[in-house]
């Protein structure tokens, strides 16, 4: 037995318990709260250099809400996983910022840069207006039902999969030249004039720009790596400037030489438990990475159209579709690869699609060698892995669980009225939650590791008393 298993056995144990002695009186459903952030972090993570963190956290969707002040500006992050992450890539934003503000920088961009350098200085006044937006955390994942892709894959015209066969963008929300292009396709279909970039002027036509996409993808993998960090990254700030950097020195005559020269020495260790980047994301083109993804995935999925749309058109970043085909080779499941996919293709932000891939490390590692040939069975719009032992696991990667109303309704759907079955909760849980999931028969595992797991606050918690 693991030592996973051994403490949810402990933790089961001690609160079935505590609920003999106490009956069995539901629990309230509660609001979800604002919690001190030394509560949820180790407290290396709550200031540094460069930085600090706002002591009070609003949980929203099951997630922790943070807010850093730095030297660039305020940073949002919208979980523990994202927090870790984000004060990790400070020293690279600083290296950026520092790069792209550089007289040779400016020389090689010309004038054409100075609205780019004005709309960069808009988003480090106003992050949550022009960027960051409100997001819901992961709480759909609890919601009632699944909206289906694949039938409205499979009926799909042939020249929609054609167009975005020749079109697909494997660099979501980029601002380098990538942008330029979906603009010209854009064009195409509509007829309307395509918008103008500054990048676009330091050529001779825009035309060219895609055959210097090779040179300016390149480029930025490359420097992603000398700093150690993503070249897909979310951060808005260092996805500007990384971006920016990248086009100067295939656009401009700004030699990538001299920018990674000027950003200094790499540390690709600088991303600790935040972020765990495969190589193949910093060596392979977008294109190769994304047909590498694609013969992954097909080794596990039927549908070959359904795999092609996940790949080009889902919210998951190429680092983190990397991730997911890695993690299905290591499961093996002998069913509901399509299903999966399918609940992939529903992922709106970057946290529910880090939600995904996080409850597949929780299953990899909970199960090991006993989650080869299981099953993937989506419950409204959650997931659950069946083994072929027949054991059920519920894999929760949220940072803290309040026993809501939509918490409770989900954990008592029909689907989850079986003996054996684990919950493996990524964060904490209140106590309500822990009684209302212990009343229903799960084993309980708090603070369950995955590889790359954030550092939540204390370790691993003792076990429940759920008398008090």
């Amino acid at each position: 037995m693991s030592v996973v298993q051994r403490f949810a056995l402990v933790v089961a144990t001690a609160s079935s318990g505590a609920l003999a002695s106490t009956g069995t009186m539901a629990p309230e459903i509660e609001q979800e709260p604002v919690l001190e952030a030394a509560a949820l972090v180790q407290p290396s993570l709550l200031s540094g250099p460069g930085f600090s963190v706002d002591p009070h956290v609003e949980l929203r969707g099951y997630m922790a809400r943070f807010s850093l002040d730095t030297r660039i500006g305020k940073v949002t992050a919208e979980s523990v996983e994202i927090l870790v992450e984000r004060e990790a890539e400070l020293p690279a934003l600083e290296a950026l910022d520092r790069a792209t503000h550089s007289d040779a920088f400016l020389r090689a961009v010309g004038n054409k840069f100075v609205s780019t350098g004005k709309m960069l200085g808009n988003i480090v006044m106003h992050p949550v207006d022009t960027v960051l937006g409100i997001p819901s955390g992961v709480a759909r994942y609890f919601g009632d039902r699944l909206r289906k892709i694949g039938s409205q894959a499979q009926s799909l015209s042939d020249r929609t999969g054609r167009r975005f066969g020749n079109h697909g963008n494997p660099y979501p929300g980029d601002e380098g030249p990538m942008t330029e292009t979906r603009a010209i396709d854009a064009a195409e279909d509509t007829g309307e004039k395509p918008k103008k970039h500054w990048y676009t002027s330091i050529g001779k036509e825009a035309g060219r720009e895609a055959k210097r996409q090779l040179g300016y993808n390149q480029a930025k993998r490359e420097i992603a790596q000398r700093l150690g960090i993503d070249p897909y990254t979310a951060n808005p700030y260092v996805r500007e400037r990384l971006s920016s950097l990248a086009w100067a020195g295939t656009g401009g005559g700004f030699a990538a030489g001299s920018a990674l020269g000027m950003v200094g020495p790499g540390a690709a260790s600088v991303l600790s438990q935040g972020s765990r980047i495969n190589g193949v994301v910093w060596k392979l083109s977008p294109e190769d990475l994304r047909a590498r993804n694609d013969e992954h995935l097909r080794a596990h999925c039927s549908d070959e159209l359904l795999v092609r749309r996940f790949l080009r058109r889902g919210a998951l970043s190429p680092t983190l579709q990397t991730a997911f085909a890695d993690l299905l080779d290591r499961l093996r499941p002998a069913e509901g690869c399509n299903a999966l996919l399918e609940l992939g293709m529903t992922a709106n932000t970057e946290l529910e699609g880090r939600f995904l891939v996080n409850a597949l490390r929780l299953i990899a590692l909970h199960l090991g060698e006993r989650a080869k040939g299981g099953t993937f069975r989506p419950v409204g719009a959650g997931l659950t892995y069946l083994t072929a032992g027949g054991e059920l696991v519920l894999p929760l990667p949220v940072d803290h669980l309040s026993w809501t109303e939509e918490v409770r309704r989900f954990l008592d759907r029909d689907e989850f009225r079986t003996g054996d079955k684990t919950v493996l909760i990524g964060g904490n849980a209140s106590l309500a939650a822990r009684r209302g999931l212990v009343q229903r028969g799960w084993s309980l595992v708090l603070r369950a590791p995955w590889e790359g797991a954030p550092p939540y606050a204390g370790g691993e918690p003792a076990p429940v008393d759920l008398e008090d």
